[in-house]
């Protein structure tokens, strides 16, 4: 516990004047807009009534909409986790070549945004996709024996969106389990499939369950990919339905319909955090630096690599490719020639008067969200973990629950909370109420960054100031936020990532003028503007592919810190 230094009085009133201005932030950004949406669930116009919900369950849809959000969900996390798993085995615990490039393309997904993503797969096996017309023109065809547009490419899509949560959380697992175990039963005569379904998977079993929760909730939480491949095919989940209701307007059904999403992922949260109590028994961590013992693979090495560069082509370099090639095509499906190819549709978009202002506000949002997220997270976990305040671990707690609710139910809360607010100005209709929504979304991504990187600053190092004369402030200015920079940045590169692409709690708040880039590509590609959609898609993306390797490196380069700055410490 860091304690106060002897001339700390005057900063323990700037401790009490920081907590009430924290709390005070959490309580309109968080906790406000999330009692609306649950005590408004239960209003109709006689009052408190259950008759929302009965609309849910009684009108057939929606409860078809509920069935589908549930099994397409459970069914992309099966696929994904198994992707997630394989993938990280192979990359970790085998001899296979290029194992740090296979990192970072594995993870590629996560820097491109679901709705790019299902544009992608559409260019590329959609009815007049790039191989839809392969496959058709190679056997003499008139379609391929496949359909982007239904459940089945919802699934597969979704899969092959979130599996990197599962590679992440497998693979940092694998990369520090003590491998003293699977040692031993080598030398009891034990063979490497023996031993990986007998001891590895045992061992690591609590990151897969973590990885897939991670998988679950961005899945139910999706709206990118199940609009753009579902709607068209009348397949409608409840971010859809949510969506739909709100265009109608139907409020009250929307309101129930979040509740519901809320259940389902608290509900799951419990399911995963139960499932790896059970877990408990293993041990993954040892209390000495180890080296996990790698699998030779022999002959099957060549195999697995290739494997590896396949799946990496198929699922992360042909989409994008599909995206690209679409955006110079003079329409979607013309034959591949050197006619066909264009730059109207860059020209079109940039012409735009609503694309060029989509561009502007998701500048302005993102930024605006990063900033003032990470100064006010590195302020509640200072707080929480250094100084140890009274109530500052609520303060934690209530930004981290916006983290497992859907985006849905927090554009829902938005319009609840600030439509008709009970204090202060009316947003709704400002570009100002999509800031306030990225602040309550990705609050959590803040305090995850600074509360890790706090966590690992030994305390000796502002004592020893302490002990020097330094007050609390100089400390903190000298020592503290130094150390925390790295961390600080790494936040405000990821959020600004999410915020500038962010299209399920944007779509269901936007209006005339508020704009931002996501729903700008979503309206076009749902207007049947695939070429402009595609063409906006790509001048995005160097932007954020950018960004995901600046955080990469500068993750690299604060874990070194860290371990420099432990080293040292006596």
């Amino acid at each position: 516990m860091l304690r106060s230094s002897p001339n700390a009085r005057p900063w323990l009133d700037h401790r009490r004047v920081l907590f009430l201005f924290l709390a005070a932030f959490v309580l309109i950004v968080v906790v406000y807009p999330l009692l609306q949406v649950g005590v408004r669930s239960f209003l109709a116009e006689d009052g408190f009534s259950l008759e929302n919900y009965r609309q849910v369950f009684f009108q057939p849809r929606n409860y078809v909409a509920l069935w589908n959000s549930l099994w397409v969900s459970v069914l992309s996390t099966v696929l994904g986790t198994v992707i997630g798993i394989l993938a990280a085995f192979a990359v970790q615990r085998t001899d296979i070549p290029w194992k740090n490039t296979f990192r970072v393309l594995l993870v590629l997904p996560l820097a491109i945004p679901p709705l790019f993503s299902a544009m992608g797969w559409v260019q590329l096996a959609g009815p007049v996709g790039l191989l839809t017309q392969a496959y058709a023109g190679m056997f003499g065809v008139s379609a391929a024996p496949w359909n982007v547009y239904s459940a089945t490419g919802i699934v597969f899509v979704l899969a092959v969106n979130n599996y990197p949560f599962v590679f992440i959380t497998v693979s940092g697992a694998l990369q520090r389990m003590d491998s003293s175990l699977e040692e031993a039963a080598r030398t009891s005569g034990a063979g490497s499939w023996r031993i990986m379904r007998d001891i590895t998977l045992p061992l690591v079993r609590p990151a897969i369950y973590g990885g897939a929760l991670l998988a679950f909730v961005s899945s139910i939480d999706n709206f990118g990919i199940p609009a753009v491949l579902g709607m068209r095919a009348q397949f409608y989940v409840l971010t859809t339905r949510i969506y739909e209701a709100l265009t109608i307007p139907n409020m009250p059904l929307a309101t129930a319909m979040s509740v519901l999403l809320i259940l389902i992922a608290l509900f799951s949260m419990l399911a995963f955090r139960r499932a790896e109590g059970h877990t408990g028994q293993y041990a993954v961590v040892g209390g000495k630096s180890v080296t996990p013992s790698i699998v030779r693979l022999g002959r099957w090495r060549t195999a697995v690599t290739a494997g590896l560069l396949t799946l990496i082509f198929v699922i992360v370099i042909l989409p994008l490719f599909a995206l690209v090639l679409t955006s110079f095509l003079r329409f979607w499906g013309a034959d591949l020639t050197w006619d066909n190819l264009t730059l109207r549709h860059y020209l079109a978009v940039l012409q735009s008067a609503g694309a060029r202002r989509g561009i502007v506000n998701s500048l302005i949002l993102a930024p605006a969200a990063a900033t003032i997220l990470m100064a006010v997270t590195a302020m509640v976990s200072y707080l929480h973990v250094k100084v140890r305040y009274r109530g500052a671990g609520l303060l934690d707690a209530a930004g981290i629950i916006p983290f497992a609710l859907p985006g849905s139910v927090i554009g829902v809360s938005m319009i609840l909370a600030w439509s008709n607010p009970v204090f202060g100005p009316t947003l709704y209709g400002t570009i100002w109420i999509l800031l306030v929504a990225y602040l309550m979304r990705y609050m959590a991504f803040g305090l995850q960054s600074t509360r890790a990187t706090l966590q690992q600053i030994h305390n000796s190092l502002e004592e020893a100031a302490w002990t020097s004369g330094a007050g609390g402030l100089r400390a903190l200015k000298d020592i503290t936020l130094p150390l925390l920079r790295p961390g600080l940045v790494a936040g405000w590169v990821l959020i600004f990532i999410s915020s500038f692409n962010e299209l399920t709690v944007s779509v269901l708040i936007w209006t005339s003028g508020s704009e931002t880039i996501g729903v700008w590509i979503f309206l076009m590609q749902d207007s049947g503007f695939i070429g402009r959609a595609s063409a906006l898609a790509v001048l995005c993306l160097p932007v954020m592919l950018t960004l995901y390797v600046l955080m990469q490196w500068l993750a690299r380069l604060e874990e070194r810190k860290i371990v420099q700055q432990t080293r040292s410490t006596p």
